[in-house]
């Protein structure tokens, strides 16, 4: 005991003489447990190499697993590939599950018609031709829909309120669809008025609609702005190709409240709508010119008729674990997660989603070998991929609902999702502080004791306009209060397009973001106390 006690004492000093004093005094947030548990764990986590994580790539996107799309066939391979490597990597089956496989159902829906919509006032009516004129989004609807609603114009659909702008002031929209223009009010050179920025989240057609779906609307339509370099159906290529992927919802989530969500062309509905005295593009223009909001009740309702037909599936998550060591502090848990599905092989080509998220795989991948090799901490560590993320969370919803380790014994949450891209020496981190100064104090101190990587917190708020918090499976933990952190490297062009490809991955920095998540992980799995959750409101940042 005493040589064990004179050995930690003078790793302790290396430990000071290697942080220099001012280092020390402008670490925030430190802990001197965390740094040594960090500082221990550096050798452990040479193991991760990029020799292996390009192996673990390499048969993630293959041709034989087809893209994973949840329920597919490429999914169930690549399931039964991360089995396969958590029983040779020494991990274990959980004692309440059959296996490494976890089976869960999955309700698919499928568009049988041709929507139809159908902008009319008394005397006057518009039929669209979902071919030519408008797109339908089929999200949010599991049956037959059919009805009439109001329409309230809301200029751009954006509430940013701390930039001093916000199309839903002094307005009610709910139950009525809300019309908007796409992106947001710019310059001359197509610089933001709201933001300065070239381009800023604030014009994402997929953030108006969840905050509109969230404000109680009972739909959306959204104006596509006229693009000279491409036609109509160029610019919604992508909301063609989303219509003809498998819609997915969980059973228990079948009965959600149905929201619209149409997008069409400018040309479409310009002259109608001018026929009524509403001018487009001089309301565009005026907003763009002032920056004032121009929101009013239309004269016009729409008419919608969708039909959509339902069936169970099945999916899986693949989940195995190293049993801790420490009698007394066994029973809690560290989970890593990552989700491996993608969007699978659609019209010939091959969506290999190299970064989304075969990246996170290959890394939690990599850690279990490091981990199982460096042997056993005094806590479980739980290593869970999740299917079904593509599809809206699914696979980590259904685990958060249905959990095989108690969440009341889940210590953390470690969540690894597209780290493969961009700046070389930096990752977005997100959540680290939403619940625990503890978890933050440790992912910080991670950071610290790994070369040529440092963080990012630029999306680490609740409500940054992306929304990225929200958007990865570490959210169905956090929401049962489970100390969350989120590794993201960010979007890049090739995001869920075909071109996501493996080349384009720089597996130097996968190499260190996965030796700076083990120091995290080590380090939450050994330190004496597990994460405190924040008592009261006042001590959240």
């Amino acid at each position: 005991m005493r040589s064990n006690l004179h050995f930690m004492r003078i790793q302790l000093l290396v430990l000071l003489s290697l942080l220099s004093l001012t280092n020390l005094i402008n670490a925030r947030p430190f802990n001197l447990e965390y740094e040594y548990r960090a500082f221990r764990a550096r050798g452990d986590a040479k193991q991760i190499t990029t020799k292996a994580l390009k192996s673990y790539e390499l048969v993630l996107t293959s041709d034989s697993l087809a893209g994973r799309e949840t329920t597919k066939p490429g999914m169930w391979k690549a399931a039964h590939y991360l089995a396969n490597h958590l029983e040779a990597a020494g991990a274990s089956p959980l004692e309440s599950a059959p296996g490494f496989l976890n089976q869960y159902p999955v309700r698919v829906k499928n568009i049988t018609q041709t929507p139809v919509l159908e902008l009319s006032t008394e005397s006057d009516t518009l039929r669209l031709s979902d071919s030519e004129q408008f797109r339908f989004l089929p999200m949010w609807i599991d049956s037959e829909t059919k009805g009439t609603d109001t329409l309230l114009f809301v200029g751009y659909g954006i509430n940013a309120d701390s930039l001093g702008y916000n199309d839903f002031s002094n307005i009610s929209v709910k139950n009525k669809i809300l019309v908007f223009f796409s992106n947001e009010p710019v310059d001359s050179l197509g610089v933001s008025r709201i933001t300065g920025q070239s381009k800023s989240p604030y014009g994402s057609g997929r953030a108006k609609r969840n905050r509109m779906r969230e404000l109680g609307a009972n739909g959306t339509i959204e104006i596509l702005q006229a693009d000279t370099a491409q036609t109509f159906t160029e610019q919604t290529e992508w909301l063609t190709r989303f219509a003809k992927r498998d819609q997915m919802s969980l059973p228990v989530d079948s009965a959600i409240t149905p929201f619209l969500s149409f997008t069409v062309s400018w040309a479409a509905i310009d002259s109608f709508l001018m026929s009524h005295r509403v001018n487009l593009s001089e309301i565009k223009r005026k907003i763009d010119l002032t920056l004032k909001p121009h929101s009013f009740i239309m004269s016009q309702r729409a008419f919608y008729d969708i039909h959509v037909v339902t069936k169970i599936d099945t999916a899986v998550n693949v989940i195995g674990v190293i049993p801790g060591n420490d009698p007394s502090r066994a029973h809690e848990a560290v989970m890593i997660t990552a989700h491996f599905d993608h969007l699978g092989e659609h019209d010939g080509k091959i969506y290999r989603g190299a970064d989304d998220n075969a990246s996170g795989t290959s890394v939690v991948m990599a850690l279990a070998s490091a981990f199982s090799k460096a042997g056993p901490g005094p806590r479980t560590q739980i290593f869970l991929f999740f299917s079904g993320e593509e599809k809206g969370l699914l696979g980590s919803k259904y685990y958060s609902d249905h959990p095989l380790w108690p969440l009341a014994d889940v210590v953390a949450e470690v969540n690894v999702d597209m780290v493969g891209r961009n700046a070389p020496d930096s990752i977005f981190v997100i959540g680290s502080d939403m619940l625990s100064h503890d978890l933050d104090a440790v992912v910080h101190t991670a950071a610290r004791w790994t070369k040529g990587i440092h963080l990012n917190l630029r999306y680490n708020a609740k409500d940054d306009p992306n929304r990225f918090y929200y958007r990865s499976d570490h959210y169905s933990l956090a929401k049962h209060d489970i100390p969350s952190v989120f590794y993201f490297s960010g979007i890049h062009d090739d995001y869920h397009q075909v071109t996501d490809t493996m080349d384009k991955l720089d597996f130097e920095k996968m190499e260190r973001v996965s030796r700076m998540i083990y120091l995290a992980t080590r380090t939450l799995n050994a330190m004496k106390n597990r994460p405190s959750l924040y008592t009261t409101d006042a001590e959240v940042h």
